[in-house]
């Protein structure tokens, strides 16, 4: 389409630029009308092009706010469980999981330059891994999983049966998760949110694999990339 007004364009130019006579109004008027439409639609689907690489993209990166300290503050990652109010504050050696569960299931989360980074490895429920978060740098295999939907800021990632396995979202000096830890033996461990007999939201931590965690995102991906739920 774009191709067809360009050259309509150019042709309406020519017929003006031949005729002997001043060029008619009616062909300066189409030939403006026609570079218009041809400039809004050739910037239609270059956004086009780009949601759609974006919705079938594997791997990308998420950014955290740099956090700001006071004077002699030290500096400490934070981690909340989900949006429960439930902070966790790591002063372990930097690099060091905060959670290791089983041989190769961990969740690292460090402060680089102020900025908070987090890493572990996305499994589903026979062990297998279908994705991985090196220090925000994230990569899912699309194949294996059910679906994941993602922002600037945060990453959720769902396997086969449709569960979520990751969520991690960053909020001002912390970063919010949620997620499932499994192994070959398919024993699993979860880390997520929870009400309490109270009627007040916390976090727990499951090992009997019944908990599950709610998305923060809209599905699917395809039509509501980036929207939270």
């Amino acid at each position: 389409m774009k191709y067809t007004l360009i050259l309509l364009t150019v042709l309406l130019a020519l017929l003006g630029w031949l005729k002997p006579a001043p060029t008619p109004l009616w062909v300066t008027v189409a030939a403006a009308i026609l570079l218009v439409a041809g400039g809004v639609i050739q910037l239609s689907l270059a956004r086009t092009e780009r949601r759609s690489k974006e919705a079938s993209a594997q791997t990308g990166v998420l950014t955290s706010q740099r956090t700001l300290l006071a004077p002699n503050q030290a500096a400490h990652p934070k981690l909340e469980i989900g949006d429960s109010g439930a902070i966790f504050v790591f002063a372990g050696p930097q690099g060091q999981p905060l959670f290791k569960f089983f041989d190769d299931s961990h969740l690292t989360i460090e402060l680089e330059n102020g900025q908070l980074k987090v890493s572990t490895l996305i499994r589903d429920k026979v062990g297998k891994v279908v994705g991985e978060l090196s220090k925000n740098e994230w990569k899912v295999k699309t194949t294996a999983a059910y679906d994941r939907n993602y922002s600037k800021d945060a990453l959720e990632v769902r396997d086969a049966s449709g569960d979520v396995v990751i969520q991690v979202r960053f909020v001002g000096d912390r970063v919010q998760f949620q997620g499932k830890f499994f192994d070959k033996n398919e024993r699993c461990v979860t880390i997520g949110k929870v009400r309490g007999a109270d009627g007040k939201m916390g976090g727990a931590m499951d090992f009997s694999g019944q908990l599950r965690v709610d998305p923060i995102f809209r599905y699917p991906s395809e039509r509501h990339l980036g929207e939270l739920a």
